[in-house]
C-alpha cells in the first residue's frame, strides 16, 4: 500500500529540471563565444581601414572634384556605421543577457550585415562608374586602353567583397547561431 501512494504521488509530481541563465550562459560552446570575439575584432579591425581610407584618396591623385567629394562622403558615412555595428555588438552580453535577447540582437546584426552587403556591392559598381566616367572620359584613348582595366578591377572589387564577407561574418555569424539555437533547444525540452 505504501509503496502504490508513493509511486503515485511520484506521477502527481511533475519534476522539471531547473536551469538558472549561468547554466545556460556556460552552454554556449567555446565555438559560439570566439565567435562572438571574432565578430568584435573584425567591426574594429574595419573602423581601423575605414580611417585609413581617408588619406588614400590623395594618394590616387584623382583630378576630379565629384570622385574625390563621393569618396570621402561614403568613407565617412561607412565609418559612422561601422561605429555604430561595433558598439552594438559590444552592447551584447553573453554572460548577463538571456539567449531571447543574445538571439535577438544576432538576428539585427545578420539582417544589417545582409544589408551592408548588398550596399557595398553597390558602391563598388556606382564608385567605378563614376570614376571610370570622368577618369578616363578625358581623353577617348586613353579610356579605351583603360576600359578593361577599370571592368577587371570592378570584378576583383565584387570578388573581393564577397570573400571576405563570407569569410569574416557569415562563418562566425553561423556558428554564434548554432550556438544560440542549442540553447535554445535544450531550454524548450527542459520547460
Amino acid at each position: 500500500m505504501d509503496l502504490d501512494n508513493i509511486k503515485k504521488k511520484w506521477q502527481e509530481t511533475e519534476i522539471k529540471p531547473t536551469i538558472d541563465n549561468e547554466k545556460i550562459q556556460k552552454m554556449i560552446s567555446n565555438e559560439g563565444r570566439s565567435a562572438f570575439n571574432s565578430l568584435i575584432r573584425y567591426e574594429r579591425i574595419g573602423i581601423i581601414l575605414l580611417v585609413l581610407c581617408i588619406p588614400m584618396i590623395f594618394a590616387l591623385s584623382l583630378r576630379h572634384t565629384p570622385v574625390i567629394v563621393f569618396y570621402l562622403f561614403s568613407v565617412v558615412i561607412f565609418l559612422a556605421w561601422q561605429v555604430y555595428k561595433f558598439k552594438k555588438l559590444r552592447g551584447i552580453s553573453l554572460s548577463e543577457m538571456s539567449i531571447t535577447e543574445i538571439s535577438g540582437h544576432f538576428y539585427w546584426y545578420r539582417k544589417a550585415i545582409l544589408k551592408e552587403f548588398v550596399v557595398g556591392l553597390v558602391w563598388i559598381i556606382f564608385f567605378f562608374i563614376l570614376f571610370g566616367y570622368f577618369e578616363l572620359l578625358d581623353d577617348t584613348d586613353y579610356f579605351y586602353k583603360h576600359l578593361t582595366i577599370l571592368i577587371i578591377s570592378v570584378l576583383i572589387g565584387l570578388v573581393l567583397a564577397i570573400a571576405i564577407y563570407k569569410i569574416v561574418y557569415w562563418n562566425n555569424i553561423k556558428k554564434m547561431e548554432l550556438s544560440i539555437r542549442e540553447v535554445q533547444e535544450f531550454e524548450k525540452d527542459n520547460k
